[in-house]
Formats: C-alpha cells, structure tokens, sequence
C-alpha cells in the first residue's frame, strides 16, 4: 500500500505475488500504473487513491509541524535547565571560594591565638619569677624591705 511509510518488503509481506493486495489497481510486479504495455495503454489513479495521497501528505505535514514544536519546547526546556545547572555551577563555586577565605581566615586566627597565648604564658613566667624572688628576699631579711 502506498503512503503507509513502509514497503511491503520491510513490513514482512511477500512480494513475489504481485497479483494479490493490489487495491489501487497496479496489477503488474513492477506496481505501475500501466495495465497493458502497448502505447497509450496508461491509466491515472483514480480520485480515492489521489484524496488518500493528499490526506497522508496533510497528515505528514501536521506531523512535521507538531514535532518543531515539540522541538522547539524540548529545545526551551533544555536551555532552562542548562541554566538552572549553570547558575548552580556558579553557586557552588561562589561557596567553594568563600569557603576557602573562611579557612584561610580560620588559620590566620588561630595564629593569633598562638601568639597571644605564648605571650601571656611568657609574661605569667616572668611575675612568677619576680614572685619567686621576692618571696625569697623577704624570707632571707625576715621581713625587712632592705637588707
């Protein structure tokens, strides 16, 4: 059957015998419209056969124009997502930065930390130390501030 998107031979028919499923009135193996081979002998198809041809090439053409627009939405929907994937690539990168400043923040604090506590400890050992003595002083004088 003409128009139907398939040969015979594809859809699995045999097409040895060409006598049989000839409904628009190809009767020869080579489905030409010719019925006889002298001159003059050809025969149009007729209207049913033309109105079908037409309804199949309306057919095809909504189908071309339903499928661009189903492309086109598909096109649409993959742009907005690239974008939603691209801006959450921003994103993550954005916090990957800052998280680095953080750390690096983080770092130079506890640094500070570090010295401000071996400073006190410095200064706690040098008022012991002073501590220390003076309370030895005042041990060896027995009491009196000059010896």
């Amino acid at each position: 059957m003409f128009g139907s998107g398939a040969p015979d031979w594809q859809k699995g028919g045999d097409t040895s015998n060409t006598s049989s499923g000839n409904s628009a009135g190809l009767n020869n193996r080579y489905n030409s419209y010719q019925k006889g081979s002298g001159p003059g002998s050809y025969q149009p198809p007729g209207q049913i056969y033309a109105d079908k041809q037409t309804d199949i090439l309306h057919d095809t053409v909504k189908t071309q124009y339903a499928t661009e627009g189903t492309a086109a939405t598909v096109m649409n929907q993959l742009q907005q997502q690239r974008q939603q994937i691209q801006g959450a690539h921003d994103d993550l990168w954005e916090t990957k930065e800052t998280t680095e400043v953080a750390k690096r923040e983080l770092a130079d604090l506890a640094a500070k930390n570090r010295k401000k506590k071996q400073r006190l400890y410095f200064i706690i050992a040098v008022l012991s130390t002073t501590d220390i003595l003076l309370f030895w002083r005042i041990a060896k004088c027995r009491g009196s501030f000059f010896c």
